[in-house]
Order: C-alpha cells, then structure tokens, then sequence
C-alpha cells in the first residue's frame, strides 16, 4: 500500500472514530428525577439538567417526582437514572427496613450533595395555633403523599406523642396548600431550602405563623437518626415572619445507580461542579452548595464521581469508597 493510500485510510479511520464517537454520545440521554414542579428542588433540578447537558453530546431531561420515596423506590429497576433524596432514606434502603424492605437498592450510588432540606411547619394566624402541640385535634398536612417530608413530620409528631390524635390527610400537597388557604387544614409541612415558593406564595395572601421545634424534642429525634440538624429560618424570610424560626435540617444528595458508565459519571460530575453559575442562575440555592457535603451520602460513591473528587482533593469516608 502506498504513501497516498495509508495517509487516505488513516483519514477515513479518523473520521469514523469521530463520527461513531459523536453518535454514542448523542445517544447518551439522563434522566434526572427530583421533587413536585414549581418547588426549589425542581428549579435546581432543571438547572442540573442544563449543567450536565455542557457535556458534549449529553441529552439530559427532567421528570417531576412525588417525592424522595418514590425516586428511591424506582432506582432498583431504571438505568440512566438520577434522583434527588435525602439521605436518611438512602440509609433506610440499604437496610432493607420499611418502605424498603423489599430490598434491591444495593445499585445505587452517590453523586454529589445539594442543598438540604429545611422543615416548615406552616399554620394559619387565625388557627390559633402556636406551638406544635397545638396541632393536637386539628386537620394538618404532612408534607405531600409519599414524601420524605410526610414521614418525617410523622416521626416528629410521634416524639411529641401526638400519634393518632392529629387529623393528617394523605394528599398531594398541592392540595394541601389548597385546603389551607380555603380553610378546609390549619396548616401543613413542606421540606425544602429556604426560600421556599411554596411558603412564599402562600405568605404573599395569607397571614401564617411558621411554629418551631423544641430543642428537647431535637435531641430524641437525633437519638433515633443523627443525620438530622438544627437550623434556623431567619427573620425576614417570608413576609410576616418577623421572627427566627428553629426547625430540622436533613441532608440531600443527588444519587445514580452503578449501572451508569464510569466516563460518563466522572463528565457530569465535573460539569455540575464546574458550571456553578448555571445552577444559581436556576434557583438561589444554587449559590450555596458544598462539595464536602458529599460525605453525608451514606451509599457507596460512584467510581466515576469518586475520579472527581480525589482530583478535587475531596476527603471522602472509607465506607463510601
């Protein structure tokens, strides 16, 4: 074969490698799976979305959820998959306790952390309920049917010894919001980070009181799951709310399966780390993550991220390795 042959034949070959690189590319398409539209977990979500797509030849979409539940629910069985959860629930899983105990949730894997959840606890001025002992004998929402909101505001209400004497609905909470505002609910919880559009569309027509969890109560909550913290909603937060408000904090992560290829877990992972902009221009939480946050995801660190994090210089817990 001569000179002119070989020089043509390396060309075709190179072209093909780009053209066939191209199409796998083009046929990589996520799926990312995150919380109820109109939330912040959403509007993060979409910005998520836009971070990863950098990656050239990504395709990524976003489906609205019914809540960390249900996204933890459905990675046993999709692939190309990334939701959002709090990571108590991650733990649960791996347990195999309930909701989970059907088990098969050893494939998934940690991404990276996103702000997390703030518990709000929202009743109506005019309820005359002022503490969360108050609840007892009213009609509250629990945060929304299968959400990790809704059963966390259960465990709470049970360290109160209010199980069961509380009047808690299992509906979207959408509709929760609704019967609020039409007087049908004293109030009910929403966990996101603060400012929550939830919380302020309602505080912009309707006069609320955000109630508080007491310390004493904190600590049998941490007792029974440490992942939970403390924090504080400031004044100012939401109009009407002159006051700090102490409440409980969960950590969120955002989570795959191992079935994701490594390549493509260490691009997005990188893109979402390296396109900060993108996801504060989506949602103001976007401003405040924290790459170290990614200890708090309890399961096993994807090989792909876990590239990332070790070229970041990111300690991460041998348990998660």
């Amino acid at each position: 074969m001569n000179r002119k042959k070989i020089v043509g034949f390396a060309l075709v070959l190179l072209f093909c490698s780009l053209f066939f690189t191209g199409e796998v590319l083009a046929q990589t398409r996520l799926v990312v799976k995150s919380a109820r539209a109109g939330t912040s977990y959403y509007s993060l979500a979409m910005g998520m979305a836009k971070a990863m797509m950098t990656v050239p030849g990504m395709e990524v979409s976003v489906e609205e959820s019914l809540g960390s539940v249900a996204n933890v629910k459905e990675a046993r069985t999709r692939s190309q998959f990334i939701f959002t959860s709090t990571s108590d629930l991650i733990a649960q899983a791996l347990k195999k306790t309930k909701p989970f105990d059907e088990g098969g949730y050893e494939r998934i894997r940690t991404l990276w952390p996103i702000p997390g959840v703030t518990v709000h606890w929202v009743a109506r001025e005019d309820s005359g309920v002022r503490t969360i002992r108050d609840l007892e004998g009213k009609r509250f929402i629990p945060g929304g049917i299968g959400t990790a909101t809704e059963r966390l505001t259960k465990l709470i209400l049970k360290i109160y010894d209010l199980e069961g004497k509380i009047d808690l609905p299992a509906v979207d909470l959408k509709e929760g919001v609704d019967a609020v505002v039409n007087r049908r609910a004293v109030g009910f919880t929403t966990g996101s980070p603060f400012p929550t559009p939830m919380v302020m569309e309602i505080t912009a027509t309707t006069p609320v009181r955000l109630l508080e969890m007491g310390e004493a109560e904190f600590r049998k909550l941490f007792e029974i799951d440490p992942t939970y913290s403390l924090t504080t909603i400031p004044a100012g937060t939401y109009k009407g709310i002159d006051y700090d408000v102490r409440t409980v904090a969960s950590p969120v992560l955002t989570y795959t399966t191992d079935d994701l290829p490594e390549e493509i877990a260490y691009k997005i992972t990188k893109a979402f780390w390296e396109n900060r902009k993108i996801l504060a221009d989506a949602h103001p939480i976007g401003k405040v993550l924290d790459i170290k946050g990614v200890k708090y995801g309890v399961a096993k660190v994807h090989p792909g991220a876990l590239k990332y994090y070790r070229e970041a210089g990111v300690d991460i817990p041998p348990t998660m390795k």
